[in-house]
């Protein structure tokens, strides 16, 4: 089966990650974005459809036609969209969606990743962790309080002006020398493009889970990731393993091969998927959690920590300040 693509926006961050997961159906390229042009035999890629009209969606409805949904990390809803196609793909995993009916898929990697053959060993890599980003938000100052003893490290902080990002072939050579790359939560959620760059890469994710949500082995299923409760387990685990390169060594081999083969797993749930038609019998696409008030707020409670709901908090009230309203994203 071959796809148009129907692309709503040409900004996404990881298109080549798309293109690679989607490509033994991938055919025609249409970019619209202005949600006006509807096919047959497509895949519709799209962002934040809460804000978009209603009828548009209701035009695929007896279609060919498959919903890719990308950029909700805050669960903003707007799912009442999904019974107009066959099937739908999102990122950011949620129990709160029928598995038969809608396929969770891996942030994966940003756009201007180059895929050279990466052999660099543990012994040529120049830094046991590196962490390039804004190091203020969430639960990163407790993985810097925790980790930062660990040496050689490479430290680059973007918070209030400090440094300015670095380029992504800088980024991705400094993920090249790093052993070890600790993936704390992004804004909101668990999940973050660093830990598919790292693996990229060839360094190891070092991965946090919550009490009762161990996010990655729901959307990964088994894996070999390094994932801890907290960061001070993550550094007591790094320092442990730091001397045995044979240890180290062993367990990037094990990350990377498990990377390679989940990415062809991956491709090939993809087609299954599409090749069969979820049918009436599949039942709805939402549980019916959905209905019940507050239930975003408790999905997104689940990925925090206290001190991150604190800072989540203290951020709000600030917008609230500035800008006279409260948000969860800024839809960008």
């Amino acid at each position: 089966m071959k796809l148009t693509f129907l692309w709503q926006s040409q900004t996404i961050y990881e298109r080549e990650w798309i293109s690679d997961v989607f490509a033994s159906v991938a055919g025609e390229q249409v970019f619209d974005g202005k949600h006006r042009i509807v096919l047959d035999d497509c895949l519709l890629i799209d962002s934040y459809i809460h804000t978009q009209p209603r009828d548009y969606y209701a035009k695929f409805r007896g279609r060919n036609a498959w919903l890719l949904q990308l950029s909700d990390e805050t669960y903003e809803g707007g799912y009442d969209v999904y019974h107009n196609f066959r099937g739908v793909f999102r990122n950011y995993w949620s129990s709160i969606f029928n598995p038969r009916r809608v396929i969770h898929l891996p942030l994966g990697y940003t756009n201007g990743f180059t895929h050279e053959a990466n052999e660099s060993g543990i012994d040529r890599r120049l830094y046991l962790w590196s962490f390039l980003g804004h190091a203020g938000k969430s639960s990163r100052p407790e993985m810097m309080e925790a980790l930062l003893p660990l040496r050689p490290n490479f430290v680059h902080t973007t918070e209030q002006g400090r440094h300015q990002p670095v380029g992504k072939r800088e980024y991705q050579r400094i993920l090249r020398d790093s052993i070890f790359v600790p993936c704390s939560m992004g804004n909101i959620n668990l999940e973050s493009f660093r830990v598919y760059e790292a693996l990229e890469c060839g360094a190891i994710p070092i991965l946090e889970k919550r009490p009762g949500l161990d996010y990655f082995a729901r959307l990964l299923g088994s894996h070999p990731l390094p994932t801890f409760g907290n960061w001070r387990q993550a550094a007591r685990f790094i320092a442990s393993i730091r001397d045995d390169r044979n240890a180290i060594g062993n367990l990037q081999k094990q990350c990377l091969a498990w990377w390679t083969g989940y990415k062809q797993s991956l491709r090939e749930r993809v087609e299954s998927f599409l090749e069969t038609t979820p049918g009436d019998e599949a039942g709805s696409y939402i549980h019916w959690r959905h209905s019940l008030p507050g239930w975003q707020t408790v999905e997104l409670l689940r990925h925090h920590t206290m001190p991150a709901v604190a800072r989540r908090v203290k951020l709000h009230f600030e917008r609230l300040s500035k800008e006279g309203k409260l948000r969860k994203s800024s839809g960008a």
